[in-house]
């Protein structure tokens, strides 16, 4: 072996003992370890039940997709305290966009369902 194949190897050694000194330790969870798993959505049984919306003929001529939205809203919150699953509600939504281009959800800074149009501008806000 020469000295260069000596240093090379002393070198590559070096460099394999750093990396396994400095390596990031894995913590693997065990008993102790405190693991929360939540289910994101509630029991369908345990919500809040929502009042129905209501809007003027007045609000209801300025825009004609708030027409559509309004019913779409309606639908939604009467299908929601019914009970339905969240999935149920999904589909409710894509029904919607199909036949009245505009969608429902639940805005997470104020947790108010909103009614918006396919492209995400804003129609009406639930209070």
């Amino acid at each position: 072996m020469t000295d260069l194949q000596k240093k090379a190897l002393l070198v590559f050694g070096g460099g394999i003992l750093l990396f396994f000194i400095f390596k990031p330790k894995m913590k693997k969870p065990n008993a102790t370890t405190n693991i929360k798993v939540t289910d994101k959505e509630e029991d369908p049984k345990d919500r809040k039940k929502m009042s129905a919306p209501t809007l003027t003929a007045k609000d209801m001529g300025t825009n004609p997709m708030v027409k559509n939205g309004f019913a779409c809203l309606k639908a939604y919150i009467s299908a929601y305290n019914n009970g339905e699953p969240q999935s149920v509600l999904d589909e409710l939504n894509r029904e919607f966009a199909k036949e009245f281009n505009c969608k429902v959800y639940r805005r997470k800074s104020d947790n108010k369902l909103v009614v918006c149009d396919l492209e995400g501008k804003e129609i009406m806000v639930n209070n």
